[in-house]
């Protein structure tokens, strides 16, 4: 076994186990580790220590939970593995800047820390070849764009060290602003492009112009090569909050680098049948010619 897939059957375990009480040792023993090389490995791994991973994603399971009305918010923090109301309350708090109670009254949408999918880190997927794993499908791609494409809409700042992080997504509100005649039959993308300032990108959202729009915000999709990453989850909200974060990490972090393609600072994401649970999304990253 690599050290890995140890890492990999703990992830397993806690997301079985969640509303358990999980210690370290336990989770150590699961993976036929010492509990010191464990706690190192899980770090470098995830990106997360085991306790801060615990408590981000029992608070992801709530955020699931809460959305359902006819239970109380101690009964979801019981079952999330939290000792009572207040200790929901004060994590939920500290993590997304709002209560239990005031998250399922409103329509706000939080980014959650995804649960990692490790293998997708050792495996390389040939091009035109389906790869099912962890609830989701991808397949990657080349493709020729023969001339550019002009979309109109609404862009927003936001913070690259906040990309993956637990917190409210104020980017939906974006999708929101589009008139709703402009987000009829025709392609829904959100385009992502450097600042300046290094530390923040430009998040634009929109659909194809049809040159008549008055009072937008317009950005191209400038023609060349693209490597296309098609993606699919049971659902559309897993695919908007854990499939997305996956496959884009797959792409940019393990694809593209093993193929020594160099990536040009855009991102395209394009988005089918939106809303809908049939909904799949294509990530094009365009390479260096």
């Amino acid at each position: 076994m690599y050290a890995w897939e140890a890492v990999q059957a703990t992830l397993d375990y806690i997301e079985e186990h969640c509303g358990e009480e999980i210690t370290v040792d336990a989770l150590a023993e699961e993976a036929h580790l010492s509990k010191y090389y464990y706690q190192r490995l899980f770090q470098r791994l995830v990106r997360k220590n085991v306790k801060e991973y615990l408590r981000l994603r029992r608070l992801a399971k709530a955020a699931r939970e809460l959305r359902n009305l006819e239970r109380t918010i101690l009964d979801v923090a019981l079952e999330c593995g939290f000792s009572s109301h207040s200790s929901l309350t004060r994590a939920f708090r500290e993590t997304y800047g709002v209560t239990p109670d005031e998250y399922r009254k409103s329509d706000m949408t939080l980014d959650i820390f995804v649960k990692p999918d490790l293998g997708l880190h050792h495996t390389l997927v040939q091009e035109g070849v389906p790869l099912a794993v962890d609830q989701m499908v991808l397949e990657i791609r080349k493709q020729r764009l023969d001339k550019d494409i002009v979309f109109t809409g609404k862009s927003k700042k936001a913070s690259v060290k906040e990309l993956g992080e637990p917190k409210i997504n104020l980017l939906t509100e974006l999708w929101k602003q589009l008139p709703e005649d402009q987000s009829s039959g025709r392609e829904h993308v959100d385009i992502l492009t450097p600042c300046e300032d290094p530390q923040y990108f430009d998040y634009f959202v929109g659909t194809e112009s049809r040159g008549e729009e008055q009072g937008v915000e317009m950005r191209t999709m400038p023609k060349g090569s693209y490597i296309v990453c098609t993606y699919e989850a049971e659902d559309f909200e897993s695919l908007v909050s854990e499939a997305l974060y996956k496959a884009s990490r797959y792409l940019y972090d393990v694809w593209l680098p093993n193929r020594n393609m160099v990536p040009e600072p855009i991102l395209v994401q394009k988005y089918f049948r939106p809303m809908r649970d049939d909904c799949y999304i294509e990530l094009w990253a365009k390479i260096t010619e």
